[in-house]
C-alpha cells in the first residue's frame, strides 16, 4: 500500500512539474513577441531572465512555506497565480507588463509549487531509490517543452501570441488546482526505513539533518551554490535562445523543433542522471555531465550545419537534465530531508543571482556581434571551471 500511494503521489507531482516546465518553451513565446510585436531579442528575453531570478529567490520562501505548512497550500497558491500570470501577459501586452506578469508573478508562484512537490514525493521512498525517483518527477519538468513548444507554436500561428498566453494560463490553472489534492507527504510512521548510502560519502538521510543557518556556513554549500549557478546559466543561455541560435548561426527556420529535442533529452537526462547517482555516485555523474557540455559547446562553435545544431542540442539537453536531478540528491544526502525545502531553496538562489545572467548576456552579445559564438565560448569556460570545482567538492564529502 505504501508503494502504491507513493507512486500515485509521484505521478501527480510529475504532472504538476510539467505545468511549471512551460518556461522551458519561452523561446517560442519570445519568437512570437519578436515577429508579431516587433520586440528586440533582449526585450523578449528579459521576462524570462527576471523569471529565473525571482523563481530562485522565492524558492527560499517557498521551501520554508512547504517545511512549515506542507505541500498542498503552496500548490494552491502556485496554481492560482501561475495561471493568472500568463493571462496577465496578454492583458498587459507591453515589455513592462509581460516582464512583471511572467517575470515576477509567474516566477514567484512557480517557486511555491516547485518547492512543494519534491520533498513530498521523496518522503514515500527509501534513500537508495531517491535518485531515480527524483529523476522521474523532474523528468516531466524537462520534457514539458517537448509538448509545450509545438503547442505554443501552433497557437501563435492560429490565434496569435497574446491569445496563446491566455489559453496556456487557463490550462495550467486547472491542472495544478485539480492535481494538488493528490500531493501529500508520507505519514511519519510510514516513512521508509533509511539505509546507509552505498558509496559511503555522507551520513544516511535523517542522520545529518541541518538547519539553513548551519548549512550556509559550510564549504560544501558554497561549492554547490556556485556550481548550480554556473551550470544553470549555461543551460538557460541556450534554452532561451535555441530558436534564435538556429536562425542566426545556422539559418534554420525550424528552431522550435530543437526546443522539443532539448526537452526530450533534458527529460531523459533527469531520469538517467538520477539512476546514475544511485549507481556510480554524484561526483562521477557531475563530471560526465560537464564533459557533455564542453563537447556540445565545441560542436555548436564548429558551425557544421544542422547536424551540429542537432547533436549539440542533444548533448546539452542530456547534461542539463542530469544536473537538475543530481543537485537535489546531493542536498538530501548532505544536509538531510527534514529541512530540504529551505536548504535547497538557499542553494537555488544561485540560479537567480548567477544563472539568470546567462540568457541576458547571450542576447546582449548576439545583438552586439550578430552571432552566438561568444556565448559558446562562455559556456565552455564555465563548464571547465565547474569541472575544477567538482574536484574540490569531492575533497569536502567527508568534512562537509
Amino acid at each position: 500500500m505504501v508503494v502504491s500511494k507513493g507512486v500515485r503521489v509521484a505521478l501527480a507531482g510529475s504532472l504538476i512539474n510539467f505545468c511549471f516546465g512551460i518556461f522551458y518553451a519561452w523561446s517560442v513565446f519570445a519568437d512570437g513577441l519578436i515577429s508579431e510585436l516587433g520586440w528586440s531579442k533582449s526585450a523578449a528575453m528579459f521576462p524570462y531572465t527576471l523569471e529565473l531570478l525571482v523563481f530562485s529567490v522565492f524558492m527560499v520562501f517557498g521551501g520554508r512555506f512547504q517545511d512549515r505548512f506542507g505541500p498542498r497550500k503552496g500548490l494552491l497558491i502556485s496554481g492560482i497565480f501561475t495561471g493568472l500570470a500568463l493571462v496577465l501577459c496578454a492583458l498587459t501586452a507591453s515589455p513592462l507588463g509581460i516582464t512583471l506578469s511572467f517575470g515576477v508573478i509567474f516566477g514567484s508562484a512557480a517557486a511555491f509549487g516547485y518547492s512543494a512537490v519534491t520533498p513530498a514525493v521523496l518522503s514515500w521512498f527509501p534513500s537508495e531509490k531517491r535518485g531515480l525517483v527524483t529523476g522521474f518527477i523532474l523528468m516531466s519538468l524537462g520534457a514539458a517543452a517537448l509538448i509545450w513548444a509545438p503547442v505554443i507554436n501552433e497557437l501563435i500561428t492560429r490565434v496569435g501570441v497574446l491569445n496563446a498566453f491566455i489559453i496556456c494560463g487557463t490550462a495550467i490553472f486547472a491542472i495544478i488546482i485539480i492535481t494538488s489534492r493528490f500531493i501529500v507527504p508520507a505519514p511519519i510512521s510510514d516513512e521508509p526505513e533509511v539505509m546507509e548510502e552505498p558509496h559511503g560519502s555522507f551520513p544516511a538521510d535523517g542522520k545529518n539533518e541541518q538547519l539553513w543557518r548551519q548549512v550556509i556556513r559550510k564549504p560544501t554549500f558554497r561549492l554547490l551554490w556556485l556550481m548550480v549557478g554556473l551550470t544553470s546559466g549555461v543551460g538557460f543561455m541556450f534554452i532561451g535562445h535555441l530558436v534564435q541560435i538556429a536562425e542566426l548561426n545556422y539559418n534554420i527556420a525550424w528552431g522550435y523543433a530543437l526546443v522539443s529535442l532539448f526537452a526530450l533529452t533534458n527529460a531523459l537526462g533527469r531520469l538517467v542522471g538520477g539512476a546514475l547517482c544511485d549507481r556510480i555516485g554524484f561526483i562521477n555523474n557531475l563530471k560526465t555531465a560537464l564533459l557533455m557540455i564542453i563537447i556540445s559547446m565545441l560542436i555548436f562553435f564548429s558551425g557544421l550545419g544542422w547536424p551540429a545544431m542537432v547533436l549539440g542540442t542533444l548533448l546539452l539537453g542530456l547534461s542539463n537534465g542530469s544536473f537538475y536531478t543530481t543537485y537535489p540528491v546531493i542536498v538530501a544526502k548532505v544536509f538531510g530531508l527534514k529541512n530540504f525545502g529551505i536548504n535547497y531553496g538557499m542553494i537555488f538562489t544561485s540560479i537567480g543571482i548567477v544563472g539568470s545572467l546567462g540568457p541576458l548576456v547571450a542576447a546582449f552579445l548576439a545583438d552586439l556581434t550578430g552571432t552566438y559564438n561568444p556565448a559558446f565560448i562562455l559556456g565552455t569556460a564555465a563548464a571547465l571551471f565547474c569541472y575544477v570545482l567538482v574536484s574540490k567538492l569531492k575533497k569536502r564529502t567527508v568534512s562537509g
